[in-house]
């Protein structure tokens, strides 16, 4: 459609190409040097459909071409290659659910930790794409089904339990000790939010800060994590989930739920233990049950415990 670089955007439901010719919606488009949506280059086809003045892309990928680009972004390079053989059938797992039970009529999962990070297929390493083919059609069962295989970078000393985390009892998704993530370098935390960031926070979660602010955690659950946060301020209190305050100061700031909130004349030193959600496979505790000679399967079943591992083989 044209021999150069060109501009595509939505125009209520219809395509604008180059700002020329528009297009029903949606469309296929496909370039021989490559695409680029919001600065990042994809190859392939990519299908573009339009809806309310917004421009949606999807890419169709194959499985394992996914697998091995998810745990590029994913995982650690450092790490062995036992670790990345079970995180790549978690990952592998979780698409193929994705698959059967896809978040819209138009794709399967989203690009972005809602799901699983992907940016595109090239330039993988081969490393990665070694774990996707070692243990390619390989996934998580539990009891005939495909299991929701969630993972998280580190759990600090023990994983969380579905239950805690989201409310929801899955048998394989519960707590288990785990004190091989000790070389995560996010074993241990500590960050310090100032006055003025501790105010945009509480006015994003409904408290307008009115004189003194205040931050503490009010419940804790079976795990030691926090449930519960209050925030305080000129006679109004909201006790909220912690998890809405986490995501509220930022999930790179506030790594985990396990953690401390302590005040400070001129802000709170709020310091914990592992990065995530902490529910499921523990990505450091992997590699290092990997570096103590385990191997992917048995990994797999310590965090994801009663279920199997069918399909491929090595």
């Amino acid at each position: 459609m044209s021999d150069g670089p060109v501009s595509v955007s939505a125009e209520g439901t219809r395509i604008s190409w180059g700002g020329g010719r528009t297009f029903e919606s949606p469309i296929d488009a496909w370039a021989p040097g490559g695409l680029r949506i919001d600065g990042k280059p994809l190859r392939g086809r990519v299908r573009l459909t339009a809806s309310a003045g917004s421009l949606q892309a999807v890419i169709p990928v194959p499985l394992e071409e996914y697998v091995a680009a998810v745990l590029s972004k994913e995982a650690a390079p450092s790490f062995l290659p036992e670790a990345l053989a079970a995180q790549a059938v978690a990952v592998r797992t979780y698409a193929l659910l994705g698959m059967a039970r896809p978040r819209s009529p138009d794709y399967d999962l989203v690009s972005d930790v809602e799901d699983q990070v992907f940016d595109g297929n090239d330039g993988v390493r081969d490393l990665f794409l070694r774990a996707a083919e070692s243990t390619r059609g390989e996934a998580i069962t539990y009891r005939g089904e495909l299991a929701r295989a969630v993972y998280h970078s580190t759990c600090g000393g023990r994983t969380e339990s579905a239950a805690n985390a989201w409310g929801q009892e899955v048998p394989y998704l519960r707590s288990v000790f785990c004190d091989d993530c000790r070389g995560s370098p996010v074993w241990r935390w500590a960050y310090r939010m100032g006055s003025e960031e501790g105010r945009r926070v509480a006015k994003s979660l409904g408290i307008q800060p009115a004189g003194r602010l205040l931050l503490e955690v009010t419940e804790r659950n079976s795990t030691g994590r926090a449930s519960r946060v209050r925030i305080s301020s000129g006679g109004v209190s909201r006790d909220m989930k912690a998890s809405l305050f986490r995501r509220a100061a930022g999930y790179a700031k506030v790594r985990s739920l396990k953690m401390e909130i302590v005040p400070k004349a001129d802000g709170w030193d709020i310091s914990g233990e592992g990065y995530g959600h902490g529910v499921g496979m523990c990505q450091w505790g992997a590699n290092g049950m990997a570096k103590a000679g385990k191997g992917y399967r048995e990994i797999l079943l310590r965090y994801y415990p009663g279920t199997d591992i069918r399909g491929g083989g090595r």
